[in-house]
């Protein structure tokens, strides 16, 4: 149980979210859930050059699915604060931001590698081996 954690704003909102029964749901602590999907997001967003979405299409759509649910379910779980607990988190809100803020960029570049394997299927060329960034 967290008894204390930094709350410029919200007073005891962040300890009533943090111990909420929606942060207990999975067997391990969401926080830590938040940690490896961060580490995720960063690993595939870093791999590859500014031409990824061509030379690494499998990159590109293994970080649009990294950033895509993140994002949601940072919305969702921002919803759910005022409504189900009646309190904020600041922590929480930084976070869902953070989360937020990545989708447009993901999902652009996750859209130019999708069209790009669809033009290369149109020109009745190999889509796994360009899916998988190999000459076509």
């Amino acid at each position: 149980m967290i008894t204390k954690v930094w709350e410029p704003f919200f007073g005891n909102g962040s300890v009533i979210i943090l111990n909420s029964h929606i942060s207990k749901i999975l067997p391990i602590p969401d926080a830590l859930l938040g940690a490896f999907a961060y580490v995720a997001d960063a690993v595939t967003g870093i791999i590859g050059g500014e031409k990824r979405w061509k030379t690494m299409p499998w990159m590109v759509i293994l970080f649009g699915i990294a950033v895509g649910p993140l994002g949601l379910v940072s919305i969702l779980l921002v919803i759910l604060q005022p409504v189900l607990f009646d309190s904020w988190c600041t922590l929480c809100l930084a976070s869902a931001v953070i989360s937020v803020l990545m989708i447009g960029p993901a999902m652009d570049e996750t859209l130019a590698s999708m069209q790009y394997m669809k033009q290369v299927k149109k020109a009745g060329k190999s889509g796994w081996k360009a899916f998988w960034g190999k000459k076509v």
